[in-house]
């Protein structure tokens, strides 16, 4: 709402977004990081800050010495001062204070002069002679006054006082068994003022309060005026106040105890109802199949907690919640509560599941952080707003859901966010969350009008629906519960009665504060003890007032004062200091304190148990050392019949293939990295494309693809329509694509696809899918080198170029075209000015936002995310090739400067030959790289020592974000007629067996994992895994590739007419690591799409075909003699060379651009 209402100052109706360096972002940002990263210790503290605010509402409540409790009850209590006719009085109430020496009331001589005093003025009836008809009074309604005294716990006779060894033992047996004649329970709070007790026991009190009550109508007060006055003159050496006994000042208030009606409990039931329909929808959404009882329990102990603690702040500032009925309290938490939670988990959802978990935590509390601080704000406001125009019971009800708030804010960004982030680590959930990602269903295109306005408030893609709707829904739920308190018979709300309640106030009950105090040392004023009487009293009460009844109207007169003769008012105690009352808190408190902290402490240990049940796998593992496999491998088979030589994939993990048999097929993967879903473009429309393709992409909800022909015509295909669009692109000139790809840009409709060429010649086209209107025109006149789709928070999407002047800009999209708006020149080095070789930009999600990395065919530098400033930068040695990507170690601070920092940093590059791969790996034996050295105390590059690995045979391999090498490759070591080099070791020779069972060498094939720190691990794969009968043997295949990255873990590689997925395992699982050896592995199982169409194939090679029947004769062989499998270990001959030097560098950050990558085998030809 605070954004509606700022729309003529800022033109837009949107939250801010604020920018990555903007400094509540940043502060928001390293909290959820810091949180995310020690998520026991967040959790810990908000479950101490909960229960120690949790404990007084929970065990405190009924406690004599919290005085008057004023909680919620099942009812609607009302105890409002009535300006009007005093006839309308039912009720008289009187009372005479007794006081001795100062907090020494319990002393019998008091009690005996206060029996005296009683005597006077009710005459000497003891308790037996009362109770035994006071049911039937009380059931006829003919009882027309009585009183209410503590001498009735020694039945009022004097001898019972005397006699009584122990008074204190006495008042508190007989605190809840004994009644006055008002049939009213003799409860501490009700006849004694200023009491002090010790562990729920009396010990002291300052006055005995005798309670005089009567019906108007019977006359009877008038005789116990006359009595009170007749103590100045038979009250012997008494002080009386006022002096005459004469008690003239009074009240009337207006007392009701009205129980929830058919309709209210209805209302509020359908209230709940679709506030629970809301959170189930909501949860359905997240797809967190395992972990959605987890995150319910969370929501609820958070908003329980809140609500607790809410009550006992309540209770220390004296705020009378009893007015209101108890169910309606937690609905506006709910509401409040629900909303923040749902706002951070979507913002969650919105980053990819492969990046680190404290990362994504930290990104989407940096996005939606301030947003629901502000809205917060905002709630507070209008919840103070209405404080001042509602009744007092409802303002009372507002200055709750403030404090509420206040809690729910401080236990979201502590409780649940360590919650949140426990439950994303889970592998179920991370892969839940993938398939919410990747998973979208085909549906025809349709415009935006189409989609009713109902359909999108239900799918919460309306901005009322998520910041709007507490505010509005809590705003209407407090105008209706005012409305409670506007009875027919009283003046209507009027906008003349809404102005007057804004300048003086609604009337509240402090109005018995308007008896003045009397003049001697009390430690109890009349207001104040009015204040303290329990709803119980009140109900009692109201029972003799008018049985049956919801409300009576009692007139309340000042109270008579009478100090006793003799008695010393002038040792009047000091107010407790805190220190005093911590203590004792402590002593008396301790354990069941300990109890609740225990027992909470219990609890979310069960919590975390359950939420983390997956991460532990009760399998026993082979190997001791083992874990879990580096590398798994699964086959993904489609219906091309030659070979696949063009390959490309969207952010989301989507494939689209083209082969040699002029076929296209998109593949659609699952979480698991099944194939979910493979459709081939109609043969209708194949014929029309002019072969061959130089370029593809596909966009991330698998709809739309765009083909660049041979006839530089760009065709877009809509996968719903089976169809081209009408209208095809011409491209925009001669120079090859440094962009190409599918992109969402904001509009006045929304948000809509559109499709980008951007040419090295500088020419960009630009599609809109929706309206079918496209452009051209030139971006930039110089060369470009390369070209990025930059996702930031605070400005959107921007177009990022790079020409070979060394330059980098970057560009808005603003009112529908893009305007320049960064630009800044590289420090790399150039021949004749000029850049040669393509230059990417990369984000890595381990070093946040804030930073880039620019890879250069020479040199990595990493730049600010903003301006493009550059940090640091790094070179590749002349002999390593052109560098491919970078690889990163673990991420941290620098010490010296607090910037950010990793441990190691690797430059994967290529080598002279196409499947030759090196690894510089660039680290400090006992210091972390800064990447912006800020200081001169900071490790800079400069100082790093360099590794470095080369691989001579890597096959088709890519850079995954997990940082990490994938690739496939034909085995470095070579059989010769089945049997081993004959300098192997022992342990190698005993792998003879099961050497000769293995295919030739053309269909032995491994999968390889090369980590940042140069740790090999390996898989074997065969060219056949797991293909059905029906789909036969696949083609011969001499060389893997193209392979391009999936997602952080996984690369996708085309072998034949099939795609192998190669994934590890995430960064920080326990794996068995390679030091100079490859490990052998059994098989994993291979993936094939079941449901996929009879796939025809060409016949493998007949030699291939004798050796398969050969190897299947033998393992038949084998079967039979019960020959038990051998798994052991070899040694990889491979060539990998390591030299040690002394790099010269400044520092950097990368990750892959999130958008369509392509790669293609070589030669290219159909």
């Amino acid at each position: 709402m605070l954004w509606y209402l700022l729309y003529p100052l800022r033109g837009t109706t949107q939250p801010p977004r604020l920018s990555a360096n903007h400094p509540i972002r940043r502060g928001f940002y390293r909290h959820g990081r810091t949180t995310a990263q020690h998520w026991l210790v967040a959790m810990l503290v908000s479950i101490a800050v909960a229960m120690g605010f949790s404990y007084p509402t929970i065990l405190l409540a009924e406690n004599p010495t919290a005085g008057f409790a004023r909680f919620p009850h099942h009812v609607w209590t009302t105890a409002k001062p009535l300006d009007g006719d005093p006839s309308r009085a039912e009720v008289e109430m009187r009372q005479v204070w007794v006081h001795g020496s100062h907090m020494k009331a319990l002393e019998k001589d008091v009690l005996i002069n206060a029996l005296d005093i009683q005597q006077t003025l009710v005459g000497g009836e003891p308790l037996t002679s009362i109770v035994p008809s006071l049911n039937d009074k009380l059931r006829s309604s003919t009882l027309d006054w009585g009183f209410h005294s503590p001498l009735m716990y020694w039945n009022n006779s004097h001898e019972m006082i005397e006699n009584d060894i122990d008074v204190l033992k006495t008042i508190n047996e007989k605190a809840r068994s004994t009644s006055s004649s008002l049939n009213v329970a003799l409860r501490p709070a009700s006849v004694f003022a200023g009491k002090k007790f010790q562990q729920s026991k009396l010990v002291a009190a300052d006055a005995l309060v005798i309670t005089l009550m009567n019906k108007v109508q019977d006359g009877i007060g008038a005789q116990w005026r006359n009595r009170m006055t007749s103590l100045s003159t038979s009250c012997k050496g008494c002080t009386l106040f006022p002096p005459d006994g004469h008690v003239t000042r009074n009240r009337v208030y207006e007392f009701s105890i009205v129980p929830l009606s058919p309709k209210e409990n209805f209302a509020l039931s359908i209230a709940y109802c679709f506030m629970a329909l809301y959170v189930l929808l909501s949860l359905r959404r997240l797809k967190a199949f395992h972990s959605r009882f987890g995150l319910v329990v969370t929501a609820i102990t958070q908003m329980t907690f809140s609500i607790l603690a809410s009550f006992t702040i309540c209770g220390m500032l004296n705020i009378n919640l009893s007015m209101v009925p108890q169910n309606a309290y937690p609905f506006v938490v709910l509401v409040l509560g629900i909303e923040n939670m749902f706002r951070i988990i979507n913002a969650v959802e919105t980053y990819s599941p492969t990046m680190a978990t404290e990362l994504r935590i930290a990104n989407a509390l940096g996005d939606v952080g301030p947003v629901s601080v502000a809205t917060a704000a905002q709630n507070l406001a209008i919840l103070s707003l209405l404080s001042r125009l509602v009744s007092p019971g409802v303002a009372a009800f507002c200055v709750f859901a403030c404090i509420a708030a206040i809690f729910d804010a401080f236990f979201l960004l502590t409780f649940f966010v360590a919650v949140l982030n426990v439950d994303i680590r889970r592998f179920e959930l991370q892969d839940a969350l993938a398939r919410a990602n990747q998973s979208r269903q085909r549906r025809k295109p349709s415009p935006a009008y189409q989609h009713t306005w109902f359909d999108a408030l239900v799918r919460g893609r309306l901005p009322f629906s998520t910041r709007m709707a507490g505010t509005a829904v809590t705003t209407a739920f407090v105008l209706v519960l005012n409305r409670h308190f506007f009875e027919p018979k009283d003046r209507p709300t009027s906008l003349r009665h809404l102005l007057q309640l804004i300048k003086n106030g609604p009337p509240m009950l402090d109005e018995f504060d308007t008896f003045a105090p009397p003049p001697m040392n009390a430690s109890l004023t009349p207001g104040q003890w009015m204040r303290m009487q329990d709803f119980d009293t009140a109900k009692e009460v109201m029972r003799l007032a008018k049985p049956g009844a919801d409300s009576f109207v009692v007139r309340v007169f000042a109270p008579l004062v009478v100090v006793l003769r003799n008695a010393d008012r002038t040792d009047m105690d000091e107010e407790e200091a805190w220190s005093t009352a911590l203590h004792s808190f402590a002593v008396h408190h301790f354990y069941p304190v300990a109890v609740v902290v225990v027992f909470g402490v219990a609890f979310v240990a069960v919590l975390m148990n359950f939420l983390l049940y997956t991460e532990h796998e009760d399998e026993p593992s082979i190997d001791g050392d083992e874990e879990q496999d580096a590398v798994k491998v699964a086959t993904i088979a489609l219906p091309h019949k030659l070979d696949i030589v063009k390959m490309f994939t969207s952010q989301r993990g989507s494939l689209v293939t083209a082969a040699l048999d002029r076929t296209i097929s998109i593949t659609t993967l699952d979480a698991s990295h099944r194939a979910q879903r493979i459709v081939s473009l109609s043969t209708k429309t194949l014929p029309t494309m002019h072969w061959p393709i130089h370029t593809m992409a596909i966009d991330d909800s698998c709809e739309w693809i765009a083909c660049h022909c041979a006839d530089d015509q760009i065709m877009i295909y809509c996968c719903a329509q089976e169809a081209f669009i009408d209208s095809p692109i011409t491209y925009p000139d001669d120079n090859p694509s440094v962009l190409f790809r599918f992109v969402r840009l904001p509009s006045p409709e929304g948000s809509q696809l559109h499709f980008m060429v951007l040419t090295s010649g500088g020419r960009l086209a630009t599609v809109n899918i929706d309206t079918k209107l496209s452009t051209v025109k030139r971006l930039e006149s110089s060369s470009l080198l390369g070209a990025a789709v930059q996702e930031m928070s605070s400005q959107g999407r921007r177009l990022v170029v790079f020409t070979d002047q060394a330059s980098i800009m970057a560009y808005s999209w603003t009112s529908g075209e893009w305007v320049q708006s960064v630009s800044q020149t590289l420090p790399v080095r150039t021949l004749y000015g000029r850049m040669t070789g393509a230059v990417r930009l990369e984000h890595t999600t381990e070093l946040g936002p804030d930073i880039c990395a620019v890879i250069t065919s020479r040199e990595v530098l990493f730049v600010d995310a903003q301006s493009f400033a550059t940090f640091s930068r790094v070179h590749a040695e002349e002999h390593d090739g052109t560098i491919n990507g970078i690889m990163l170690g673990q991420t941290t601070q620098c010490a010296s400067c607090g910037s950010s920092a990793v441990r190691s940093i690797a430059l994967v590059s290529e080598g002279a030959s196409e499947e030759e791969c090196t690894v510089s790996t660039l680290a400090c034996k006992d210091a972390v790289l800064c990447l912006k050295t800020g200081d001169a105390a900071c490790h800079s590059f400069e100082r790093a020592q360099r590794t470095k690995q080369k691989i001579e045979n890597a096959g088709a391999w890519s850079i995954v974000n997990s940082q990490a090498v994938l690739g496939l490759r034909k085995p470095g070591h070579q059989l010769i007629n089945g049997i081993a080099s004959s300098d192997c070791s022992t342990v190698r020779s005993r792998r003879t067996m099961r050497s000769k069972l293995q295919p030739d060498e053309g269909d032995a094939w491994e999968a390889f994992k090369l980590s940042v720190d140069g740790e090999l691990e390996t898989v074997q794969v065969s060219a056949n895994d797991n293909l059905s009968s029906e789909q036969g043997n696949a083609l011969y295949v001499s060389n893997a590739g193209p392979a391009l990255a999936v997602d952080g873990q996984t690369i996708a590689v085309a072998f034949g007419n099939t795609v192998k997925i190669v994934t590890t395992t995430r960064r920080g699982s326990k794996v068995r690591r390679a030091t100079g050896r490859t490990f052998e592995r059994p098989l994993p199982e291979a993936l094939v799409d079941p449901g996929g169409p009879p796939i025809l194939r060409q016949p493998s090679l007949s030699s291939g075909s004798k050796f398969c029947l050969c190897v299947a004769v033998v393992q038949s062989l084998v079967a039979l003699s019960g020959q038990p499998e051998l798994r052991t270990t070899e040694v990889a001959a491979e060539k990998v060379t390591q030299t040690k030097t002394t790099n010269t560098a400044l520092e950097s950050t990368s990750t892959r651009e999130g958008t369509t990558e392509t790669a293609e085998q070589r030669p290219y030809w159909f």
